[in-house]
Order: structure tokens, then C-alpha cells, then sequence
């Protein structure tokens, strides 16, 4: 099965809305935040992620960011991906460049490790060559997919939000 990235279309709201209701069944009730920030507006949804990518901040974004549907053999979207175009020093402790989920249904399949493998040939097509990613200390999963792509553990720090460990990773691309 063949992932690719798209960026967000009107044509896909069916698949969006499915992959939104997958999240939210499995207790993951804060994904894609911009959408909840959009009154679950997909329409205005999709307007905002081009405004975003552009430099217009919404609401509470903080940096310009590109937004990236990850699809499954051309049709289904099984994740989301996001790439911030810089960063600040709150983003320097948890966020980082990169931001990215599979939907709970496709998990543990291969997937993630195809996405960020996507997403950071993004990453260098937008000129950032030094990725930090970081991920909750006990994310496992999340830690074994970014060093299967080359991240290489650099620190940690506290979360101000959750009070958990928070690994750094950087990837050289």
C-alpha cells in the first residue's frame, strides 16, 4: 500500500470528516485543532491552512505552518502532518518543526515511519536541513519512528503543559 502526501482539498471532505470520527472514537479528541478552532467548519478549515501556510496567523497559531494529508493508494487519509516554518523558543522545548499522527485504525502498520519519511523530504523542499522533532518521553512509538528516519536523541526538556519529559531529536537532511 502506497502512502503520498496532499495538502488539504475540498474534495477529500468525506475522507477528512472519516478520519476526524476515528480519532475522536478512540478518546483522541484534539486532533487538528485548527479544525475545532474553525467552528468544524471544514470549509473554513481548509481556506485557514492555506492563510496559515502563508504567514496570516488564526486564533492562537503561533508560527507559519504547512499542512499535509497523508493518503492511503490515492483515496483515504489515515494521518495528518504539519510543518512549522520556524521556530520559537517555546517550540525549541515541545513542538518543534514537525508535528504528525496516524489515525488510530492504521497504527502500527508501517505508516508513521512513511509519513515522517514524507514529510521531511517536505521539510527540505522548504530549506529547513536541521529537523527538531520532539515527542513525550513515553511515546515509544513516536521515538522508534523519528530514529528509524535518521533522528538522533539531543536533549530533553519539561513540558510547561503536561510536566512530562519531552525528548529532542534532530534530523540532518
Amino acid at each position: 500500500m502506497k502512502l503520498s502526501l496532499v495538502r488539504p482539498t475540498f474534495t477529500l471532505e468525506k475522507e477528512f470528516l472519516a478520519i476526524i470520527k476515528d480519532f475522536r472514537i478512540n478518546g483522541e479528541q484534539d486532533i487538528e485543532g485548527l479544525y475545532t478552532h474553525c467552528g468544524e467548519n471544514f470549509h473554513e478549515y481548509v481556506l485557514q491552512t492555506q492563510l496559515i501556510e502563508a504567514g496570516k496567523t488564526f486564533a492562537n497559531m503561533i508560527v507559519p505552518y504547512s499542512t499535509y494529508w497523508s493518503i492511503l493508494d490515492q483515496e483515504r487519509i489515515i494521518g495528518f502532518s504539519h510543518i512549522r516554518h520556524y521556530l520559537t523558543p517555546a517550540l525549541c522545548i515541545e513542538g518543534g518543526h514537525i508535528g504528525y499522527s496516524i489515525c488510530p485504525s492504521e497504527r502500527q502498520k508501517g505508516y508513521g515511519k512513511q509519513q515522517l519519511q514524507l514529510i521531511l523530504n517536505e521539510c527540505c523542499k522548504l530549506g529547513i536541513n536541521e529537523v527538531l522533532i520532539t515527542c513525550d518521553f513515553d511515546n515509544v512509538a513516536s521515538y522508534k519512528i523519528i530514529e528509524a528516519n535518521g533522528g538522533v536523541k539531543k536533549g530533553e526538556a519539561i513540558s510547561p503543559k503536561s510536566k512530562k519529559v519531552v525528548f529532542h531529536y534532530q534530523v540532518h537532511l
